[in-house]
């Protein structure tokens, strides 16, 4: 009886034991439910700020849409009479001009400073839908737009981003084969590269695109043309460029040109020397700034180069072909591309084009007469050129470029 006595006092006693073990377990799940009430309920939180900081982004999105899309129509509603540059004036004939460049390599003593301050307000309308560089850029939302300045490098870019990042481009060769009839926007491969199937190196091309939805479709990576006056057709307040642009000092530009113009057989050219060339009329004429100012006749002034300078500062990245590999680390850096899977893979083929040396097949003499004759064609150029490698160092600065 002793012994079934002290068996029971035994048995008692891991009863109470189990029961303290069973009452640890409950406040252990206790403690582990209110934790994870408490996390849910920061996450539900954290989610409804979230949802509000996002409800005010798109509010002051649309704020600035709408303010921006009435300066736009205010300014197509007046094509205005105030605006400085629909005032025709003559500049500076060659002869003139030639005299003046004899002794300095200062254009601002041939050309007066602008006549006016010029306010923000007389951006070109059309580079309202280029997204302003002070924006943040997210990864698919806004479409690179690769302003391929001809005899600029641009071979190079368009090599980088499609074989090197495996980018699909959209650029001149995609109506191959017969896709210039297609009736749909569509991702095609040329040589193991992709392209969508149009061609925006013509304004057809551009308008075919347009049709087809090029950019809405986000089908494209990157769009590449030189038509900086007409791509922003393709674009629109909710699908706006992100803008890139390479430059080459105007004056190698204007001989590579001629000189790839001769070599391609073209009648006008063939007997001409590059001094005949700079005097006659087929010589393109500070191309750049007339494009970028909306003034591709007529005589120019320094305040069609302010708005140049304008558009470049507001909504361009700049990269400059003399820095190749500081100007891809950029556009890198910006773009986010080094997120690419091929950005590590591709490295030898990204380094061969940075370590690439080009060297001018006719290179112009500083200061001779062909240096000269070439200036005073591109003399507005000259400036924006200038000013591009002054943006180049301030955006190293800027975007931690």
């Amino acid at each position: 009886g002793s012994d079934r006595g002290g068996s029971d006092r035994g048995g008692s006693a891991r009863g109470g034991s189990g029961t303290k073990n069973t009452n640890d377990d409950w406040q252990a799940r206790k403690r582990e439910d209110d934790r994870k009430i408490a996390e849910l309920m920061k996450r539900k939180e954290q989610e409804k700020q979230r949802q509000e900081q996002q409800q005010q982004a798109e509010k002051e999105r649309r704020r600035i849409q709408e303010k921006e899309e009435k300066k736009q129509q205010e300014f197509l509603q007046n094509p205005g009479d105030t605006h400085p540059l629909l005032k025709k004036q003559d500049g500076l004939s060659m002869e003139s001009a030639m005299a003046k460049l004899q002794n300095t390599d200062r254009l601002a003593d041939i050309d007066p400073p602008p006549q006016q301050q010029l306010s923000n307000d007389i951006l070109p309308s059309r580079f309202h839908v280029f997204a302003d560089l002070r924006t943040p850029y997210a990864v698919g939302r806004d479409t690179p737009f690769f302003w391929h300045i001809p005899r600029s490098g641009g071979v190079v870019v368009k090599t980088m981003l499609s074989h090197c990042l495996g980018q699909t481009l959209a650029a001149e060769v995609g109506e191959l084969d017969g896709h210039g009839g297609d009736s749909e926007i569509k991702v095609i491969s040329f040589s193991e590269h992709n392209y969508t199937n149009v061609n925006i190196a013509t304004p057809e091309g551009i308008k075919r695109a347009l049709d087809l939805g090029l950019v809405p479709s986000h089908l494209s990576d990157t769009l590449v043309s030189a038509h900086v006056d007409l791509i922003p057709s393709l674009y629109n307040a909710n699908d706006r460029a992100r803008a890139f642009v390479v430059f080459r000092h105007p004056i190698d530009r204007a001989a590579s040109m001629f000189y790839f113009l001769q070599g391609t057989g073209y009648p006008p050219l063939k007997n001409m020397t590059v001094d005949d060339y700079a005097k006659s009329e087929l010589i393109e004429n500070n191309w750049l700034v007339r494009i970028l100012s909306e003034s591709m006749t007529g005589p120019i002034n320094m305040d069609n180069l302010e708005i140049a300078k304008e558009v470049l500062r507001r909504k361009f990245i700049i990269g400059l072909l003399d820095n190749k590999r500081g100007s891809f680390a950029r556009f890198d850096h910006y773009f986010k591309w080094k997120q690419s899977p091929r950005y590590e893979k591709e490295f030898g083929c990204r380094k061969q084009l940075m370590d690439e040396k080009y060297t001018a097949k006719h290179p112009i003499r500083k200061d001779s007469t062909t240096w000269k004759l070439l200036l005073e064609q591109n003399r507005f150029d000259m400036h924006l050129y200038d000013f591009a490698k002054e943006l180049f160092s301030q955006q190293s600065y800027i975007f931690g470029l």
